[in-house]
């Protein structure tokens, strides 16, 4: 193979494994039940954490679900003023969405309500967590 054509197929690759930065992207965070401290963040797949960091690209989405047995208001604390659109996560897999397009560090907390009717025979180790979620927008 000619370098010129590696050097095509090189470029080629690299515009389809670049998205566009006018797309955006979106990230989903889970309040996630836990036996001890009853809830954490989970950003996608990873270890759930009570105190979460993210570092996320102007125009991101960030998507919160409750999976939690309680439900969750979605609280900015500091950071780039935003609209928070229905952030009262109040019932199973309730989520809200926040679109990130301003640079800044952004801090949000949760305030949990009391457990679900149907979920109060779950058991939880411990005084329930605290969250607190850090996301820096770049």
């Amino acid at each position: 193979m000619s370098i010129k054509r590696s050097l095509v197929l090189v470029a080629a690759a690299a515009t389809v494994a670049v998205p566009s930065a006018a797309a955006g992207t979106t990230a989903t965070i889970t309040i996630s039940h836990q036996m001890k401290g009853c809830h954490m963040w989970q950003l996608g797949n990873a270890n759930p954490k009570v105190n979460l960091a993210v570092t996320v690209k102007a125009g991101t989405v960030l998507r919160f679900v409750d999976n939690d047995v309680m439900p969750h208001r979605l609280i900015q604390q500091s950071g780039p003023k935003l609209r928070l659109v229905r952030p009262n996560m109040n019932h199973m897999s309730a989520s809200t969405s926040v679109k990130l397009v301003r640079a800044g560090v952004y801090r949000f907390t949760t305030k949990a309500g009391e457990d679900y009717p149907s979920m109060r025979s779950m058991k939880t180790i411990g005084e329930d967590y605290v969250l607190h979620l850090t996301v820096h927008v770049k």
